[in-house]
């Protein structure tokens, strides 16, 4: 079955946005399995006249100014941290939970955005920053694996967190929060409060951690805490994904 002519336009327009300096009149034909001359000359006049393409003084094609608008009202769309909010309010709306989203810049932590429950105080509001520690929610995935194994750096985060707290219990939420990419501090940081956490990477790099806190006692009734857990691992994939084609994106 032959191509029609609308799809043979669409991937000469993304075949094109491929190549920053234009591809010419025999390249795109070849690209197009060399249909007639005539045929690649109609598309191309019809792209030109809608401003979809433009040709350069080295009688390339190149991507034209219409372009350049359908990019800027996809952006509007699609940006990454409206993609994010959107995700965290669902978590937030869904549980009734305080969900923060943190970056870890020299050492510190800050909080880009906050959905705070009234029944979660302890959430850092949007817009504060606080030295990197690991009694933090998240923290871990911001900290080399290596280091993590040092017991003397979690004897000294762990005493300066000023609570009593098992190094023993801290060690196995470590690894287990390293081998899933799910943090549980199974409530040993504050009395009453359950701390989730996924890291969100970037080619393999943590740029973002988004954290989920909810009241213990509510997850004693039911089986919230496998919902939260599955929702969490949901946003983290679609986030990944978001992250990932848009960087992938920037390079072409």
């Amino acid at each position: 079955m032959s191509e029609t002519t609308l799809l043979r336009a669409l991937r000469v327009i993304d075949e094109i946005s491929k190549h920053p300096d234009g591809l010419g009149f025999s390249a795109l034909r070849k690209f197009l399995g060399n249909p007639s001359p005539t045929t690649v000359n109609t598309i191309l006049k019809e792209l030109l006249g809608m401003e979809v393409l433009q040709k350069t003084s080295g009688k390339t094609y190149v991507l034209g100014t219409r372009t350049y608008f359908w990019g800027k009202a996809a952006a509007r769309t699609n940006d990454p941290m409206r993609i994010v909010r959107a995700r965290m309010r669902r978590l937030h709306e869904e549980f009734q939970a305080s969900v923060n989203l943190f970056t870890c810049s020299q050492g510190n932590l800050f909080c880009l955005e906050s959905f705070v429950a009234p029944q979660s105080p302890s959430m850092w509001p949007a817009g504060q920053s606080l030295a990197l520690s690991l009694p933090v929610v998240g923290s871990v995935f911001f900290y080399d694996p290596v280091q993590l194994q040092d017991e003397g750096l979690l004897q000294q985060e762990l005493a300066a967190h000023g609570e009593e707290i098992s190094l023993d219990d801290v060690k196995k939420m470590i690894r287990e929060a390293l081998q899933t990419r799910m943090q549980d501090d199974g409530g040993l940081f504050y009395p009453g409060m359950r701390r989730f956490a996924v890291p969100i990477r970037d080619r393999e790099r943590t740029v973002l951690v988004l954290g989920l806190g909810v009241l213990e006692a509510r997850l004693n009734r039911s089986d919230i805490r496998d919902r939260i857990i599955s929702r969490m691992e949901e946003a983290r994939e679609s986030l990944e994904q978001t992250f990932n084609n848009q960087y992938s994106e920037k390079e072409l």
